[in-house]
């Protein structure tokens, strides 16, 4: 007989899609945990959008006014006395989402520094793999054929993760007049931009179709995975590595038959009353 679930749970449950119970059915993943933490309130989040200017996409205010961010972590039994932390989705506090202090005109120039490369590599004849960038950058199209963003001096990037020092997922306004950002990972051997998601619910969406495996970010990136982690998605999901998956191709929109992998928003809703009791010591750490 299933336990009913505590509002609490069933909240984080719906949040994630599941995503706990599914890892704890797995072979070998072990130490599922889940770092809970408590909701913004309206003025928090409207502080944030009035010190960067800037307004935040409905979903991921929804988001923040029920959970600021969260971390979920897992581990895999390589042997019986070798288990390792490998699984990691993080969501940062609001106030951790911070602009990203980089040179926006160095990037914007880079773009077009890679196009002239571009255009002098036919003479040359370099290998495929460098004509299959140069080539993406002169058209303004990333790797998988997806629009690079636009960089102007009204454009915003913030910052919200760091994926093993080689690459960040940014969030990015092209102008401060829009409130609909795109998520993008910038890579920063190349300061090359690869399309992510069109909106924040789908970026979370990904993390956990993913299942928090280590770097899953860097399947979109030119440098490909680290060879220990595509050895974890061979062993737990080798159908993300298939060339002809259908996010690689950013077809994301849900086929009907497949409900569990739409996000509503009505889940973005008001803690139950149990977690919302705490909140004053919440105010505090904030602080």
């Amino acid at each position: 007989m299933n336990k009913k679930l505590s509002p609490e749970d069933a909240f984080y449950e719906n949040l994630t899609l599941g995503l706990i119970k599914t890892l704890s059915n797995v072979p070998r993943v072990c130490n599922v945990t889940l770092e809970r933490r408590q909701p913004l309130n309206a003025c928090q989040v409207v502080n944030w959008e009035q010190r960067h200017c800037v307004y935040l996409p409905e979903d991921m205010k929804k988001f923040y006014l029920s959970s600021d961010g969260f971390v979920l972590n897992w581990s895999y039994q390589y042997a019986p006395n070798d288990i390792r932390r490998v699984g990691h989705i993080h969501f940062p506090h609001l106030l951790q989402v911070t602009l990203l202090r980089e040179n926006i005109e160095t990037t914007h120039s880079s773009s077009s520094a890679a196009a002239l490369a571009s255009s002098n590599s036919d003479v040359l004849g370099p290998s495929s793999s460098t004509q299959s960038v140069s080539s993406a950058a002169s058209t303004g199209k990333d790797k998988w054929g997806n629009a690079t963003p636009i960089i102007t001096p009204k454009s915003k990037i913030f910052e919200i993760n760091n994926v093993n020092e080689v690459a960040k997922v940014c969030m990015l306004y092209e102008s401060t007049s829009s409130n609909n950002p795109k998520f993008y990972l910038l890579e920063l051997s190349t300061l090359s931009w690869q399309f992510l998601a069109d909106t924040f619910s789908e970026y979370l969406r990904m993390a956990i179709a993913h299942l928090g495996l280590p770097y899953w970010e860097l399947c979109f990136s030119s440098c490909g995975l680290p060879s220990w982690t595509e050895q974890l998605f061979l062993l737990l999901a080798p159908h993300l590595l298939e060339e002809h998956e259908p996010r690689r191709g950013r077809v994301l929109n849900p086929a009907c038959e497949h409900p569990y992998n739409i996000i509503d928003p009505n889940i973005f809703r008001g803690k139950p009353k149990s977690v919302a009791k705490a909140a004053p010591n919440t105010k505090q750490s904030h602080k």
